[in-house]
């Protein structure tokens, strides 16, 4: 089959844009048809002094827009399949004074018989995955279940299913915004048996007595707070709880064949894995709390992790990283002080996250829902393991999990060496 069809029908997720945000602010995300190839398409943009194109689809500022209030700005944006370049189709963006919402896709409730929560079994007969998202006309679909649904609910039945984790996706439209939101389920061939889990949060009861909504237990007497007006769910790799090891990470990547993005990770620390939902409007911010199981190290970095793309550095700016020390297992404000940064010594971790921001996982989606898989690392200096480019940090830096092992093997190397000589020295003297 000749590749010779530019892409076509170029669309822009949104058009709109706050007067005088900072630079990188996202605008929209870009698509396009091309009928003749299954290369991911490339996109550009006429003006680059105002926008550039990030992350392959995603329209960004290029500095903070002043432009005044009511104005326009037009653009060209082209597609590539790296054949044939589409026609530049046109886009005007308008200067708003306020955030023109898409939908907030606030919640997802599962059941399955009388099991509640995004763990399924094969055995246990239809499922029922329903959204709270507003209004709106609602579109489901999914690569794991044959069935696609325009109603408020999406009914499956994962008999035929492989086990793993398995997807289905919601994009709800409100007039020209549209807001798009992944569930993640985890499906066995058996429900475990005796597990409850009444609020369908993802955690077994045994596991979360006395917890609020926008509380998330992550180790022990630890966890992990999110406002009052939200809610707090573990993140799809972990059971049970918003704290995770690098061996969890490891097998999941291993059962859903994901690509070895675990090898430039953390040195020292817990890693955490959480989703906030419930967010008032589309693009907001919010905060999370986090009772670290283990002390803040000296020279302390803060990581982030992507099943897709592995670990970078999670970004910094805005006051939007504070630590403080705390001396009981809570991380109020009745104790300490909260301080800029990572503080060393420090139990207790003050995240500012924002909904489609740089620090939100899931995949930039503004759809009132903020995922997030974080660490606490410190850098193993002058390290030159292969893994380092998948990674951010820069400075000739490595997060490397088995940076301990090195002097293992080196010793195990310069006994090798010894033996070796011993054995020769041996049979030189006896002859």
């Amino acid at each position: 089959d000749i590749d010779d069809t530019a892409p076509t029908n170029i669309l822009l997720s949104n058009v709109n844009l706050i007067k005088d945000q900072p630079a990188n602010t996202l605008v929209g995300t870009l698509s396009a048809s091309d009928v003749d190839t299954n290369t991911p398409l490339t996109f550009a943009v006429n003006d680059t002094t105002n926008f550039k194109i990030v992350n392959g689809n995603e329209l960004r500022t290029n500095k903070s827009i002043t432009t005044a209030l009511g104005n326009t700005i037009n653009i060209n944006i082209t597609a590539s399949d790296n054949t044939n370049d589409s026609a530049p189709q046109p886009f005007t963006i308008t200067i708003t004074t306020i955030y023109i919402a898409a939908p907030v896709i606030d919640k997802f409730t599962v059941t399955q018989g009388e099991n509640k929560g995004p763990l399924i079994s094969k055995d246990g007969g239809e499922v029922t995955v329903s959204a709270s998202a507003g209004t709106g006309s609602y579109t489901w679909s999914s690569n794991d279940f044959s069935n696609t649904s325009t109603s408020k609910a999406f009914v499956f039945n994962p008999q035929s299913a492989n086990i793993g984790t398995r997807t289905i996706t919601l994009k709800v439209t409100a007039g020209d915004f549209s807001s798009e939101r992944v569930l993640k389920l985890k499906l066995v061939d058996t429900y475990p048996n005796g597990r409850t889990d009444t609020n369908g949060n993802g955690i077994s009861d045994s596991k979360e007595s006395g917890n609020s909504d926008n509380e998330l237990p992550a180790g022990t007497n630890k966890k992990i707070t999110s406002p009052e007006n939200t809610r707090i769910l573990p993140g799809i790799i972990g059971e049970d709880s918003g704290q995770l090891t690098l061996d969890q990470l490891k097998q999941y990547r291993v059962a859903n064949h994901l690509s070895d993005y675990t090898k430039d990770t953390l040195a020292t620390g817990d890693i955490y894995d959480y989703i906030i939902e419930g967010l008032s409007a589309t693009g907001n911010s919010t905060q999370v709390i986090i009772a670290l199981a283990t002390p803040i190290p000296a020279n302390a970095v803060l990581r982030q992790y992507s099943l897709a793309t592995g670990w970078r550095n999670f970004v910094v700016g805005n006051n939007n990283i504070q630590s403080k020390a705390n001396t009981s297992n809570t991380c109020d404000n009745t104790d300490g002080t909260w301080q800029t940064g990572l503080i060393t010594g420090a139990t207790c971790l003050k995240l500012t996250l924002k909904d489609g921001g740089e620090n939100d996982a899931d995949g930039n989606q503004a759809n009132g829902v903020i995922e997030s898989t974080v660490s606490i690392a410190t850098p193993v200096v002058g390290g030159n393991d292969d893994s380092s480019s998948n990674s951010s940090s820069g400075g000739g830096c490595v997060y490397n999990p088995s940076a301990p092992a090195r002097f293992d093997t080196v010793f195990i190397l310069l006994m090798t060496l010894s033996a070796y000589y011993l054995i020769r020295r041996r049979r030189r003297f006896s002859h």
